[in-house]
């Protein structure tokens, strides 16, 4: 329920989905029910909740062996850095059938914004890019499924592809 997680919540209710959230900050929690109506849990109930997606925007590595067991969501997408407490991790949400949105792919929007910000240019130029991404995550999660790869070793192939490193 904090910077990030206080946008997710209003962007997806005023999209009339039904939000459940958490927070170990209670002013943040009330806030979030108050404007938006949202369900709250405690923090360590967050995987249990039956939902589409789960999406920790603050705290990293919350994903690892015992909170997979328990997630309910089909999708993990969320814009804390670092959710996967190791990347192997991707694999085991990808054998539960969990579709995994890496986080450095949610969250380059906002560095593409300041890279064309520090190049001169404008709001129209940065969104036109970052517009992109939903194509770019779409190819993202074809190529992962035709390779039979999960969806972290394919974003990071891309990127190594994109910059020409080879290993």
């Amino acid at each position: 329920a904090g910077h990030v997680g206080y946008y997710l919540a209003k962007e997806l209710t005023l999209r009339g989905a039904r939000v459940t959230i958490t927070d170990i900050n209670s002013h943040s929690l009330q806030k979030c029910i108050d404007e938006f109506g949202v369900d709250v849990c405690r923090p360590d109930e967050i995987y249990d909740v039956n939902a589409n997606v789960f999406a920790p925007c603050a705290l990293g590595a919350t994903v690892n062996n015992e909170t997979i067991k328990r997630l309910k969501a089909t999708i993990v997408a969320g814009s804390a850095n670092n959710q996967l407490a190791h990347n192997y991790y991707a694999q085991q949400l990808k054998d539960r059938g969990i579709l995994y949105a890496p986080d450095f792919l949610i969250n380059s929007g906002g560095l593409i914004h300041v890279a064309v910000t520090y190049a001169n240019g404008n709001m129209q130029e940065s969104l036109k890019k970052i517009n992109n991404l939903y194509q770019m995550t779409y190819d993202l999660f074809e190529r992962a499924a035709a390779e039979d790869l999960d969806t972290h070793k394919v974003a990071v192939m891309i990127a190594q592809e994109r910059l020409n490193i080879t290993r």
